[in-house]
This record gives structure tokens, sequence and C-alpha cells, in this order.
């Protein structure tokens, strides 16, 4: 069934390509790069059709890609076709490679973009692109290019397109109820963590929680920016690094103030606080809850510094062969036009231009909300990271609920830890022999 799926979707797929394929032939009879030129060259000095293959593992419907990138791009270059493939059955990555099917842009956060692309050998350096098409790398969120630049050994695998970041969402109304003064921009995160305590109670039989979160998104967005691996020795830090410390012991407080329950914020009524993504708001309905949000708690000794940012990055494979047009989408994606339309409909800007970010939100049904205290803070720099990323994360979420319990202590709960991650690497590493 998956190899006859994935069949005649690559037929489709290709029988789409074929026009841009002949008409690039057509124009260039070495039909190859000896000339110099590559397809890409060719099609963006003639405006001719192409179609371009976004892949993803992400998490998103083919809805939420039009609506934020492909409805624009279709509109803007009416000549290319463009085409979002989601991870799924059928179309895993592997799938759609051995298919047949060239890939032209790998996208997702920042955690996964150019892990994937290095997995697969498809990363490609950028840079000469991005210098062609006059990209203005300066005025992008310089975390998320600093980031890219490390995860690409000083190379440009990816550009950041959107930004995501973390925030503490409220409930009004158990504020209200129990009389609680409401959270506010700047807080830290003891005094967060003190509310939350004030509003876990019982009241009339029923059950309050205080602040819901987990070691994600804490750990991974943290303004403490502590990496799961040392870049220079590639051996875990949870042991050598305090920082490490500071951030589980806030994940246990708040666990502790809602039972260690996955609750969700959106659907129960009875929980006060949340740390979450920022832009959960546009992906949930949350117009029966009373609801607003602050600024991600700070830290006493980092005043000002918000937590890290959470980019979404779009990386040009070496397997394209329409590099320019998929640079020239790019390039729009990152232009004020664009990011001004999706900075009003409440998707975080990666463009630092002050009156785009002043723009945020304001044709969202949430525009009464404090939506602009997600766009001011001034990003902490974002963790190095390593392929081992999303199973580390894994295996801290799972030390959680021991702690919270006190079936452990945090010593013995972080040499575990250690030893799980170092077997990880191990066993990778053994693979690769």
């Amino acid at each position: 069934m998956r190899t006859n799926a994935i069949n005649s979707w690559s037929k489709w797929l290709l029988a789409g390509l074929m026009p841009a394929l002949l008409a690039a032939c057509g124009s260039n009879g070495s039909g190859g790069n000896g000339s110099g030129q590559t397809n890409g060259d060719i099609g963006e000095k003639n405006d001719e059709p192409a179609n371009l293959v976004f892949y993803s593992t992400a998490v998103w419907s083919q809805e939420a890609f039009n609506e934020r990138f492909g409805d624009a791009l279709r509109k803007k270059f009416p000549n290319y076709t463009i085409q979002a493939i989601f991870n799924g059955k059928g179309t895993t990555i592997e799938e759609v490679i051995s298919s047949g099917v060239t890939i032209d842009i790998v996208w997702n956060d920042v955690n996964n973009t150019i892990p994937q692309l290095l997995n697969y050998g498809l990363q490609h350096d950028m840079s000469e692109l991005i210098k062609r098409h006059n990209v203005p790398v300066q005025n992008l969120e310089p975390t998320a290019v600093n980031a890219i630049r490390d995860m690409s050994d000083g190379k440009m695998y990816a550009l950041p397109i959107i930004n995501n970041t973390a925030v503490l969402y409220y409930n009004k109304d158990l504020f209200d109820k129990f009389g609680v003064a409401y959270p506010v921009d700047g807080m830290t995160w003891d005094r967060a963590i003190d509310l939350s305590k004030q509003l876990y109670r019982s009241d009339g039989g029923v059950q309050y929680y205080g602040m819901r979160g987990g070691i994600q998104p804490h750990a991974n967005l943290s303004p403490l920016s502590v990496p799961s691996i040392d870049a220079k020795t590639g051996k875990p830090t949870i042991l050598t690094d305090d920082r490490w410390k500071t951030l589980f012991s806030e994940v246990v407080e708040m666990k502790k103030t809602v039972e260690n329950k996955a609750l969700s914020f959106v659907k129960d009524p009875k929980v006060a606080m949340s740390i979450d993504l920022a832009n959960i708001f546009i992906n949930n309905d949350m117009s029966a809850l009373n609801w607003d949000l602050v600024s991600y708690p700070s830290y006493k000794d980092k005043p000002g510094i918000g937590p890290q940012s959470l980019p979404t990055l779009f990386g040009i494979t070496s397997a394209s062969k329409q590099k320019d047009a998929a640079m020239k989408v790019l390039s729009y994606l990152l232009s004020e036009e664009s990011q001004m339309s999706l900075s009003e409909r409440a998707v975080i800007p990666i463009l630092k231009d002050e009156k785009v970010k002043a723009a945020f939100g304001k044709n969202s049904k949430y525009s009464n909300k404090n939506l602009q205290a997600i766009v001011k803070m001034n990003y902490a720099p974002i963790t190095s990271k390593s392929k081992y990323e999303n199973d580390i994360r894994t295996i801290y979420d799972k030390a959680i609920p021991d702690l919270v319990n006190g079936n452990v202590d945090l010593n013995t709960a972080f040499r575990n830890m250690d030893d799980q991650i170092n077997k990880l690497i191990a066993e990778d590493q053994a693979k690769s022999k």
C-alpha cells in the first residue's frame, strides 16, 4: 500500500514538474551545469515556470502552510507551482527522495531543519545565493542568524522566515475569583512560581491548578541558553552545567501545582497559568476563555533578557535544480511587504523593522490582548543544537514525573539522564563506523 501510494503520488508530482524541466532544457542545450548556468539561473532571468517542492516534518496542515506562505507565493509568482509535502504515511523524507522527486526546500523549526539537511546530505551553503539576491540578512533577528551560522559551521544552510518564542498565558477569571493580582511583563521566575502556588487550591470541592509547563519548552527556550551537548567535547552537560539545576527545579515546582497532570490551558478553565509557545492563540480557538498573556518570566541576574526565539528555517537543498527560483521566493517571504502581512495576522515576524513589529496582531481577532509583549522581548542567544536534540529532550521529559513525585532526588536523576545521553551518543557513533 505504501509503495503504491508513493509511486502514484510521485508520478502526479513529476507530471507537474515536466513543463518546467522542458522549458529549462529548451533554453540550455546542455541540459546540465556545464555552461556554468543552473536551471535556476535561467528561470530567474526569463521568469520561466518553475515547480518548487517544499518538504517538512513539522506538525502543520496544508491549510496553515497556504495561509502563511503558499497563497502569497502563488499570487506573487504566478509562473511558479508551489508544492508542499508533509511527513506522513507514504511521504517520509526517505520515501520522497527514493521516489525520484526533488525536494527544493526543507523547512521546520530551528531544532530540526539543519539536522535534517545534514542527515540526508541535502545541505547547501546559501551564502552566494543570499548575496546574489540581495537578501538583507543584517535586518533579520540576529539570534536566529547566529544560530544558523553556528549549526552550519560558519555557512548559511538556511534562512529564518518567521519566528516563535514562549510567553506566560493566564486565565483572568481565576485571578479575579481569588483576588490575586494579574501577572505583569518583566516578572521574575520567583514571582511566577509564587503566583502559581497561590492559585493552586481547592475551592467548593473544585480543584484549581497553578502553572502548567514542562521541560519543553522551558529548557528549549530558557533565557539561560544552556546547551544539552558541549560543542567542544561532544559530551552531555547535564552533570557539568549548574544551570540545569535551576531549570529542572523550576519545572518541578510548576508541575507540583498541576499535580503532574497533562492539562490543557486552552480547554481546562481550572488552569490559572501556562508557559507555552507564543503562537498557540492563532492555532487554537481561545474565544471561550478570558485570557491574556505577559512576557516570559526573567531572572534577577538577567533583567530585560527574554526567552530564546524559535525561528522557522527554510533551507534550499543541494539537490534542487532551481536554486535561484527557490531563493527568489524566500527573498520575497523576507520582504517588508510579506513580513508586514504576516505580522498583522499575528505570525511573529523575523524582520527587525519596528513598523512591522508595531503592526503585530492588528488584524487578529485577539488584537485587544497584550500581544506586543511577544515582539518587544530581547531574545536570549539560541543554544547550539546537536543532531540528538529531540531524543535528549525526550530523556529530560521522562525524568520529570519521578522528580515531582519525590521518587528520586535531582542528583540521581541527573546521573541517570547523563547515562542515557551517553548511551544514545555511543550507539549512534557505533552505527556510523
